[in-house]
């Protein structure tokens, strides 16, 4: 790979961003209680059927996870941040925890899911490689994929935060999430909001021969 490539820049940002949440992962474990009830309203108004078979990507400190275990399903969770997983295997110790990347998901079967979920973590990644997780959701899942995210530009202590997470928040905040997701082979089947900054968005993955004609 040569140095200042594309494939070199990518693995350059997965190693800044998993050092970014190794370091912060104490900082983000106060929001734990804001995203768990925020979570929780987001799944009470989509009213899944009960015992689902989920994989939730990028799970960090296991707040979706543990409201989907709450529901009844079971669920395993994935995520490269060592000391964030430690985290969730304290406070959810009902869900598998196994430690991979995102950009590494090859070796999940297809069609080994009933849902896929992932909450808050597309803003944070590259533009460029959005399209690639949502089509890995896309084929892993068997039913459906839930996103829970911001659903536009948020107030400037928002902003904030994400100006020192990375600077892949305001190209995520400019493009509809549902743009996004058509552009992976995923139907939105039903959105809202779920606080003052964010909001979820169930999808449908296209039949297997639709994809197959992309």
């Amino acid at each position: 790979m040569a140095p200042g490539s594309p494939g070199d820049v990518l693995a350059a940002e997965r190693r800044r961003i998993r050092r970014l949440f190794n370091r912060a992962a104490g900082v983000l474990a106060a929001f734990d209680g804001h995203l768990r009830r925020e979570y929780a309203r987001a799944l009470a108004r989509i009213d899944l059927p009960p015992g689902l078979d989920v994989l939730d990507l990028g799970t960090g400190t296991g707040n979706l996870a543990a409201a989907l275990t709450a529901r009844g399903h079971r669920v395993t969770g994935i995520d490269f941040s060592e000391r964030l997983l430690a985290r969730a295997r304290r406070t959810c110790p009902g869900v598998r925890l196994v430690l991979a990347d995102l950009f590494d998901l090859d070796a999940v079967r297809s069609r080994s899911f009933d849902l896929v979920t992932l909450a808050y973590v597309l803003h944070g990644l590259p533009e460029a490689l959005r399209p690639e997780v949502l089509g890995h959701a896309a084929r892993i899942s068997r039913g459906h994929v839930l996103v829970l995210d911001y659903a536009g530009r948020g107030p400037w202590y928002v902003r904030a935060i994400e100006f020192l997470e990375g600077p892949h928040y305001p190209s995520f905040t400019v493009r509809p999430v549902t743009d996004l997701l058509g552009a992976a082979g995923l139907t939105v089947v039903a959105h809202g909001t779920t606080s003052a900054t964010g909001g979820f968005w169930l999808a449908r993955p296209a039949p297997r021969d639709a994809r197959s004609h992309r």
